[in-house]
């Protein structure tokens, strides 16, 4: 079995790696990056990823970032886990990548412009997440309209994919996306929500908070 660590921040977009390593039922180590202090930029982090970025899975070692490739490592690793439904041939497994970069190149960069619309820009921030819901409108109409004939995204089986695309449309929420026209979308946020995976990596976020403390909200 392989030493597995994974550096992340509770509430973060590592939080789905975390489900994933939680439905697979692995042993691991996690350590807090706190992004809110810069910890990311630190020498200490960077000799770890030089990126600077999380989620980091360190695998007996060696590193992998981005939540698409840990993930898809981790169901290539864990077929039995169910991660991601079964293919019949690889265009399958090639349409399950291209979700989950759709996810990572698409939803997640409007929901960071956001969130977090200074990150962005020097100007006036506003600007950027008025942009941000403007590309965000499509994708959730079209999740809206996919989730009218499904409880999830591949049927009727919950998948990683459905952790990835639930912390995207609620981190967008917190960026003043009203999410209310959207049935489907408030049906699903309950349904993962309700994943045991999912409530054991929250679990685990509350834990990691409560180990740093103070530390973990000054900024």
């Amino acid at each position: 079995m392989a030493e597995l660590k994974l550096y992340h921040l509770p509430g973060a977009c590592s939080r789905v790696t975390m489900t994933a390593l939680e439905h697979c039922g692995l042993d691991y180590e996690d350590e807090v990056v706190n992004l809110m202090q810069g910890q990311q930029h630190s020498p200490e982090y960077r000799a770890i990823n030089p990126r600077g970025k999380i989620p980091a899975l360190v695998v007996d070692g060696k590193l992998l970032g981005e939540n698409a490739a840990i993930v898809s490592y981790l169901h290539m690793e864990h077929p039995e886990a169910g991660l991601l439904p079964p293919i019949s041939d690889p265009l399958d497994g090639a349409r399950q990548l291209a979700d989950l970069f759709s996810i990572s190149a698409g939803w997640h960069p409007s929901v960071r412009a956001n969130r977090m619309p200074v990150r962005w820009t020097t100007g006036d921030p506003e600007e950027v997440r008025a942009r941000g819901k403007q590309l965000l409108q499509p994708l959730l109409e079209g999740l809206e309209a996919r989730l009218a004939s499904r409880p999830f995204w591949y049927g009727q089986e919950w998948s990683i994919v459905d952790t990835y695309l639930y912390w995207n449309y609620t981190t967008a929420e917190e960026g003043q996306v009203d999410l209310s026209p959207f049935p489907n979308i408030a049906s699903h946020r309950a349904r993962v929500e309700a994943h045991p995976a999912f409530q054991r990596a929250l679990v685990r976020e509350k834990a990691a908070i409560e180990r740093m403390g103070d530390a973990f909200y000054v900024p």
